[in-house]
């Protein structure tokens, strides 16, 4: 009896305890916040810096501040990246809305571009500097491609890159959504807070 309990609990105690590994079944994980994150193998996004780079994130899901649980960031994924490093699409889309004539040092929300996943919802990538963003609305942009460069516009204490994915209008205060990045390694459902991931191949 005891054997039976076990084997029937088991699989709720990896969805609700063990939010950072993948399910092997391949079924959608609650992540940290207990929301439902994309099975990694089927995922539409990648991490949003070139394949073989390697950075660390600052806030992600369930962390503090502007990515409290409750805020409309709270599923946003900060990435420790130079002033000046280039950073890409997550996901293929149009752009939407540009915005890069804010100060490359405060500024209010600063620069950051905006694309249209044609199905409902939007990535946004902010705190790019004064003119570093190398698309213009209208663009077709296909994953991977080169979106700007990174930098420290707007609410940010040190330059990164703060991307999050919308559902519905992408103005302030938007409904964001949980995602996950297909190529992250390690494979985390649901990106750690101060964890250096790496872009794999797809």
């Amino acid at each position: 009896m005891r054997k039976l309990f076990l084997l029937l609990t088991l699989p709720l105690l990896v969805l609700c305890c063990d939010s950072q590994a993948q399910d092997p079944s391949g079924q959608p994980v609650a992540g940290c916040d207990g929301q439902l994150y994309p099975d990694l193998a089927t995922s539409l996004y990648v991490l949003p810096f070139a394949v073989g780079a390697s950075f660390e994130t600052g806030l992600t899901n369930c962390s503090s501040s502007f990515h409290a649980a409750g805020q409309p960031d709270q599923y946003a994924s900060d990435f420790n990246m130079p002033v000046g490093t280039p950073f890409v699409a997550a996901r293929a889309g149009t752009v939407f809305l540009v915005v890069e004539n804010a100060s490359s040092s405060g500024g209010d929300v600063g620069n950051y571009v905006v694309i249209d996943h044609g199905d409902g919802t939007y990535g946004l990538y902010y705190h790019a500097p004064q003119n570093g963003i190398s698309v213009s609305v209208g663009d077709q942009v296909s994953q991977g491609d080169v979106l700007g460069q990174t930098g420290q516009s707007g609410y940010a204490g040190y330059p990164h890159l703060h991307f999050t994915v919308v559902k519905g209008s992408p103005q302030y205060p938007y409904d964001a959504i949980p995602v996950s990045f297909r190529n992250a390694s390690p494979a985390h459902v649901s990106l750690k807070g101060n964890t250096r991931y790496k872009a794999l191949a797809y």
